[in-house]
């Protein structure tokens, strides 16, 4: 089933030359909250945005441990703000992985051949760059590679008009409800 936000969250792929930026929020195995911005790769008919992330990485570790995942995107010159809940499917080598990392650029492919992500950098000062190998193959994802898909749950959708309005809409046994809340 489409969600009523799909239209919003597709405008928002397009608008970002089908790579949005996102703010990620997650917990951290140990209760603290965990905020980064990922790049969103994929956004599937049911409102389901993917991106790509290192299985050795902190935030695959939260994921592994809490699969619940909080995405919230600033849609630049509309004043609007969609914030959506959910959990997580992990995929590594399906044709959903695949796809993804098939349309990665050769240099952010090789990121995952690097060392891991947070390894502290030898010899490193300002300016060091972690030693990056080859990237394998284009067809064939890295073991560390990982996508992340969040399968919505709820979506809150803020306008900072004015006028100011604030709409959330909920999964409920397969259907979508809305409901405009005060902003």
């Amino acid at each position: 089933m489409i969600p009523p936000f799909h239209s919003e969250l597709k405008d928002a792929f397009e608008a970002a030359g089908g790579r949005p930026l996102a703010q990620a929020a997650t917990v951290s195995p140990s209760g603290m909250p965990e905020v980064r911005t990922v790049v969103l790769r994929h956004l599937g008919e049911a409102g389901d945005p993917s991106f790509a992330s290192d299985a050795r990485s902190a935030k695959f570790q939260s994921l592994a441990a809490r699969p619940y995942l909080e995405l919230c995107l600033w849609r630049p010159g509309t004043g609007v703000q969609l914030r959506v809940f959910g959990r997580t499917r992990l995929h590594r080598d399906d044709a959903h992985a695949r796809s993804i990392w098939q349309a990665l650029p050769a240099q952010t492919r090789r990121l995952f051949h690097s060392e891991a992500p947070g390894a502290p950098l030898v010899n490193g000062g300002p300016g060091h760059r972690p030693a990056v190998k080859e990237g394998g193959h284009p067809a064939t994802p890295a073991p560390a590679f990982i996508v992340v898909r969040l399968l919505p749950e709820r979506c809150d959708r803020l306008e900072l008009g004015p006028p100011l309005r604030r709409r959330q809409w909920r999964l409920h046994e397969g259907l979508w409800r809305a409901c405009d809340v005060v902003p």
